[in-house]
């Protein structure tokens, strides 16, 4: 019985010495609390991509990170096959000396790349889903343990073409929709023109093409025009530029349209889909509209689509093709 009672005033006299240590060591009862961030986004102009990105210190305490050489961050984009197309360090030479970077609570560090759209073979590239993979390459040191990976990585997925012409066929499609000749016609490719298409099948023969010029006087010009043939009746279709604007171009406000494609069929009727062969490696935006009458079941859907090719370091208006349910 004595022995036991001894125990119990060891036990009682430990549990009181680590009371009194808790109370007064705030580190032995709390741990330190956040995490560090990647964010990543992307700006495509000028023919290029620019991938910024920065790694967010959420802790409440200044962090010295510790890198393994002067290569501090690494950019890998890949195809939706999983290729990779490119790689920020390929061909790159970097210091082997470690460095050491501060960041302070709820600062970061920010860094940079661009891209110049060719993938590893030298090929330029417009259309495809591509994603792009950042990783900030931060190593232990001796007094700490590592950062989780996925706090160090971030990832975005993106539509080549949509970031290449959206801002552009922005503009496009608003001039259209005000009739702003002189808008359009800066669009206009200055070589080739744009090609007007009524029923989807673009024609190399029938279709008609106007200039920069001839756009600027697109909607005053009062001259009747055929312009291909009707579908199901085959009537021609003879009009002013401004009576086809109104039927085979802006028959609805596409400017808000239901959905918007970029170098994605989302209409089908029974003409053929051929803007893919006659253009040269085109990116083509479609304003769709998936009906309007709940009666019609669908059969009454519509869509424009504009068509752009690369000029110079510009992309530039070549067709339009007007579409919808046929016979």
């Amino acid at each position: 019985m004595k022995y036991h009672f001894i125990s119990k005033i060891i036990g009682i006299g430990l549990l009181s010495l680590l009371v009194f240590l808790n109370a007064s060591s705030p580190a032995l009862v709390s741990q330190e609390t956040g995490y560090f961030e990647t964010r990543a986004s992307y700006l495509i102009q000028d023919d290029q991509m620019l991938i910024e990105f920065e790694l967010v210190n959420h802790y409440d305490t200044t962090k010295q990170l510790q890198f393994g050489s002067g290569q501090q961050f690494e950019v890998v984009i890949t195809n939706e096959a999983g290729d990779e197309v490119y790689r920020y360090s390929d061909g790159k030479m970097f210091t082997m000396a470690l460095v050491l970077r501060d960041i302070k609570p709820g600062e970061s560090l920010k860094w940079q790349d661009k891209w110049d759209l060719t993938d590893q073979d030298g090929q330029k590239l417009s259309s495809g889903k591509y994603t792009v993979e950042v990783q900030v390459l931060v190593i232990p040191d001796d007094s700490s343990a590592a950062i989780p990976a996925e706090q160090l990585t971030a990832a975005l997925e993106i539509n080549l073409a949509e970031g290449i012409i959206k801002e552009t066929a922005e503009q496009v499609i608003r001039a259209l929709r005000d009739q702003d000749a002189d808008r359009i016609s800066a669009f206009v490719h200055p070589e080739k023109g744009v090609r007007f298409t009524p029923y989807t099948f673009v024609s190399l023969d029938r279709d008609l093409v106007f200039n920069q010029e001839g756009i600027k006087n697109f909607f005053t010009d009062d001259k009747e025009y055929l312009w291909g043939y009707f579908d199901g009746t085959g009537w021609e279709i003879r009009m002013t530029p401004a009576e086809y604007y109104q039927r085979f171009v802006y028959s609805h406000d596409f400017a808000d349209a239901e959905q918007v494609g970029y170098n994605e069929v989302l209409s089908f009727g029974n003409m053929l889909e051929n803007q893919f062969e006659v253009y040269e490696d085109p990116i083509i935006v479609e304003y769709y509209f998936s009906g309007f009458n709940p009666d019609y079941a669908g059969m009454d859907w519509k869509s424009l689509r504009l068509v752009f090719e690369r000029y110079e370091n510009s992309w530039k208006l070549v067709g339009i093709i007007h579409n919808e349910w046929t016979i």
